[in-house]
């Protein structure tokens, strides 16, 4: 493995674009879409929802970051031998710590459950197909342009253990805002840990692979395999 390093930077007009696209994300777009859902004359399942979500997200991340993605294939084409080894690594690292996290779960709370799991389960046995491309297709891609690409690609270049600390932690919290009123502040914290291996490995992949196209293709790979699994 060649040494960490991250030689594709953002330019101002995608770091401008990206962060205020982050912004509406994380504080309008869902609210927008349930309300505009509640209008429709035959309003969308929670599945069809969520799919309208993850598809905006993938097209305005596409708009944003398509120049990014581009001085990113590039470099993988480079060093294809790197780009593979940090995915497989990175699987690795992936799976083994996150059967740590969940084993130590296991051993404190026997019966908790994690309630993103379970609403997507719910939303696979409505509409398996929208939620297998949506998780597995248009997911990858916006979640690494928004959290590996943006969040740890501007604060790498200041602070590596900051880029670290602060992508994997908005990771985590990003994918259980949605459920804090669901749990108790131990669930909370155990859903918490679930989501920590996932930002770590991730961060780790593209900085060994030096293309976020590592992180995307890691990220397809674990949605799949997630998937298969809650079948």
């Amino acid at each position: 493995m060649k040494k960490s390093n991250l030689s594709v930077s953002l330019t101002q007009k995608e770091l401008v674009g990206g962060w205020l696209y982050l912004a509406f994300e994380a504080l309008f777009l869902g609210a927008l879409l349930s309300v505009l859902n509640r209008h429709l004359t035959h309003p969308m399942s929670n599945a069809e929802l969520n799919f309208t979500y993850f598809g905006l997200n993938f097209l305005a991340s596409l708009w944003i970051f398509h120049s990014f993605l581009g001085r990113n294939a590039a470099q993988m084409r480079k060093h294809p031998i790197y780009f593979f080894q940090a995915v497989i690594l990175g699987l690795a690292a992936y799976y083994a710590c996150t059967w740590a996290v969940n084993y130590f779960i296991r051993l404190i709370a026997p019966g908790f459950s994690n309630a993103n799991d379970a609403a997507i389960t719910a939303m696979l046995g409505s509409s398996r197909f929208l939620m297998t491309v949506g998780t597995v297709v248009l997911v990858p891609l916006a979640e690494e342009c928004l959290f590996r690409g943006l969040i740890f690609r501007t604060l790498y270049s200041s602070s590596r253990w900051a880029a670290y600390i602060v992508s994997i932690l908005v990771f985590a919290a990003v994918h259980i805002a949605g459920f804090i009123t669901q749990y108790s502040p131990l669930e909370l914290l155990l859903s918490f840990l679930q989501y920590l291996p996932a930002g770590l490995c991730l961060a780790w992949a593209y900085t060994k692979a030096d293309t976020i196209f590592a992180p995307i293709l890691m990220h397809t790979i674990i949605n799949a395999v997630a998937i298969i699994a809650l079948r």
